[in-house]
């Protein structure tokens, strides 16, 4: 059974109180030095000895008694001790703020402190209860090693720095500030992808404007040939050097079919867990077999639900360019030094968005002059080709969903991914490499330097998705440690969070065990909980088709919660620990 310690202490500033020295209570009160001795930074333990309203008094020492006035309601009791941070001692009035307050376990953790030889302060003492709450040992050794990592760290990033050594993650500045992401609910790619989109263009300004003609063409020129046709793409990312790449994509893939041993999975089966397997309705590999066709909801009628839910269709031919584009297009073509042939193609609709984009890239590597590359600019820039541009960086880094997601477009997506921002911040860094754009990319590649070192021990993957012209993002995570993937009870367990335009944020619980899938959806409104009510006989009617018993549950969501608090809480085993069965012996 796990233990909280949550709501029982506080460290926020907001928990302060003006303190003054009283008058001695015996005859050698306070020694005679009138407090002089209490130095910021410092803790001082005292019970609680009186109150009445907001002023307590509080024995710090045999025969020295300090009266408070508390700033903010504070549970206390009379007979209790009390920790507190000295935070000013001047003028005869002392700021304290309490540490901890009604905590069966401050005096252990004290203990424990001063037998790894580390002061008692608000870091060390948050460090300590951080580490029990998470059933972390909390002797000599662990506690020191522990104090070095947390020793130059702001206070509310402590639980994070605990948590991350819990599982195993490297504490670096980069992978703190990705595990914090996380928990916050803001480390969604497909965010990150959509605000490279917005400063793409503001970095090619900002370099011409900067007088960088020839700068800011360069990088239109890398911009165009990185986010050239898929073949091309593939094709410079299989011949790609250094930064490891592919592993990176196989990594990530690694939580999108895996099978015990490492080996990946079958082609008609989806993650296994612990060496398990679990049979896909309709016969693929796809990663969203637990929710095939969201439940149903492409069958459910209401266009909204239908266009989000529903599968992307089959490849057509090639996507043309909206009418109201085309004139303003085919006049910069041509200021451009484009073909009037084919600005007259492109007036008339008979140029389609990928032919458009080849002859834009042709235009940009023979561009001669300022003239030419001002021209090359505006065209580059306008609102017509930036939607073609930006169809094409979504096509790339996106997941088409739900038919077609197997293992391999997952680890071809990071793959691409990976090899891609690293060619572009290759390109900035030497112009731009402060700009907004440098650092959105930096901070993709370092999610995805994250997400991989979470997958050496957790099976877990981010999916982008594409859902008929609009973005979705995905969170997928098999309850699983990659520790124990040789134990083989046949048993699969997952974790799906989905953020949708219609429904909004949907969890997804599936389980496994012998032919019975059990699947839990929570929603956050009324309105999405009864559409999929109603289209719930699709999916149960699909999976007993293929033999499965079904169970499914649907429950409104209570409170938010994101996949690294799956992680957590999944990963965690913590019994109740009493006071006495710490050891912090040395």
């Amino acid at each position: 059974m796990a233990f909280s310690l949550a709501g029982l202490f506080r460290t926020t500033t907001a928990d302060t109180a003006s303190v003054s020295q009283t008058a001695p209570r015996t005859e050698n009160a306070g020694n005679g030095d009138g407090g002089r001795n209490l130095v910021p930074g410092k803790t001082v333990s005292g019970e609680v000895v009186g109150r009445e309203g907001d002023e307590i008094q509080i024995r710090i020492a045999k025969d020295t008694v300090i009266s408070a006035r508390m700033e903010k309601e504070i549970q206390t009791n009379t007979g209790q001790n009390v920790t507190f941070q000295i935070r000013s001692n001047s003028s005869g009035v002392i700021a304290l703020r309490p540490l901890f307050q009604n905590m069966a376990q401050e005096n252990t953790a004290l203990r424990a402190l001063a037998q790894a030889g580390i002061e008692a302060n608000a870091k060390s003492m948050q460090m300590v209860f951080s580490m029990m709450k998470e059933g972390m040992s909390i002797d000599k050794g662990s506690l020191q090693e522990m104090y070095r990592q947390v020793a130059g760290a702001e206070e509310a990033a402590i639980p994070s720095i605990v948590q991350m050594n819990r599982l195993g993650i490297a504490v670096t500045p980069e992978n703190l500030q990705q595990f914090e992401a996380y928990k916050n609910y803001e480390h969604q790619l497909i965010s990150a992808f959509e605000q490279v989109a917005e400063e793409i263009p503001q970095a090619v300004a900002s370099l011409f404007a900067e007088g960088g003609g020839q700068e800011g063409m360069a990088l239109i020129d890398r911009l165009m040939t990185v986010f050239g046709s898929m073949e091309e793409a593939g094709e410079e990312i299989s011949g790609a050097q250094g930064e490891g790449a592919a592993d990176t994509g196989t990594a990530a893939g690694e939580a999108a079919g895996t099978e015990a041993g490492g080996q990946p999975a079958g082609d008609k089966t989806i993650i296994t867990e612990s060496g398990g397997e679990m049979a896909l309705p309709g016969g693929e590999s796809r990663v969203d077999a637990p929710l095939p066709d969201q439940a149903g909801v492409n069958a459910a009628g209401p266009e909204a639900a239908a266009k989000e839910a529903g599968a992307s269709a089959a490849p057509a031919q090639e996507a043309q360019i909206p009418p109201q584009d085309r004139d303003d297009l085919a006049q910069l073509f041509r200021n451009a030094g484009g073909d009037p042939r084919m600005a007259q193609q492109i007036e008339q609709g008979q140029m389609g968005q990928e032919e458009l984009y080849r002859a834009v890239q042709e235009l940009t590597k023979r561009a001669a002059g300022r003239n030419e590359a001002e021209a090359v600019k505006e065209l580059f820039l306008s609102k017509g080709f930036q939607k073609i541009f930006q169809n094409k960086m979504s096509a790339q880094w996106t997941l088409t969903a739900p038919e077609n997601l197997e293992k391999k477009e997952v680890e071809r997506l990071y793959s691409r991914l990976h090899e891609q921002t690293r060619q572009l911040t290759q390109a900035l860094e030497g112009t731009k490499a402060d700009s907004p754009l440098f650092k959105s990319l930096q901070n993709i590649r370092d999610n995805v330097d994250f997400m991989n070192q979470l997958n050496q021990m957790y099976t877990y993957v981010q999916l982008p998705l594409k859902f008929r012209g609009e973005n979705a993002h995905g969170d997928l995570y098999v309850y699983t440690n990659k520790k124990n993937l040789a134990r083989k009870d046949g048993n699969v367990s997952a974790f799906l969070h989905l953020d949708m335009e219609y429904l909004g944020m949907v969890d997804v619980y599936v389980a496994m065990e012998k032919g019975k899938i059990s699947t839990r959806f929570q929603l956050e409104d009324e309105k999405s909980l009864e559409l999929l009510e109603k289209n719930m006989d699709t999916l149960t009617r699909r999976l007993t088709e293929k033999g499965y018993r079904t169970d499914v549950k649907l429950t409104l969501k209570e409170v938010g919660g994101n996949v690294m608090e799956e992680i957590l809480r999944a990963d965690k085993n913590i019994s109740m620990i009493s006071e006495l069965s710490f050891d912090v012996r040395a």
